[in-house]
């Protein structure tokens, strides 16, 4: 395993207490993840999941790009980053996961281990019907 996916196993089992949350199983249908954002009910790994591919895409844009804690807590930077991610993929820049909002985030960079029908967050963001 890369040496980043296993230092971002790590901290992710850290702070949600887990002790194999980067496991690359599906965690299940995708279809049935609630919405993250304001008045959502926010689940942590949900949450955690936008901050890491946020940030993993934050990182392309070079030395200095803008960093958000990964820390599975929905909060103003999390919800501003999350609106800069929707204006750079064409997705209304509403500041909620929703189903084409959570398609994106798992298809925007098909190296990421978390990403995809078979990383850790796919369980965990909404996706619109036969993804």
């Amino acid at each position: 395993m890369p040496r980043t996916f296993v230092r971002r196993a790590a901290v992710l089992a850290a702070t949600l207490g887990l002790a194999a949350a980067a496991s690359s199983t599906t965690a299940g249908a995708s279809t049935t993840a609630s919405y993250i954002g304001d008045g959502y009910p926010n689940n942590t790994h949900g949450v955690w999941c936008v901050q890491e591919i946020v940030n993993n895409w934050y990182e392309g844009w070079g030395p200095g790009s803008p960093r958000i804690a990964e820390d599975g807590i929905w909060g103003p930077r999390t919800k501003q980053a999350l609106q800069q991610f929707q204006e750079a993929f064409g997705v209304k820049p509403d500041g909620v996961v929703g189903p084409q909002t959570g398609h994106r985030l798992l298809t925007s960079d098909p190296a990421d281990p978390y990403q995809g029908r078979n990383g850790y967050c796919y369980g965990y963001l909404p996706t619109p019907a036969g993804f």
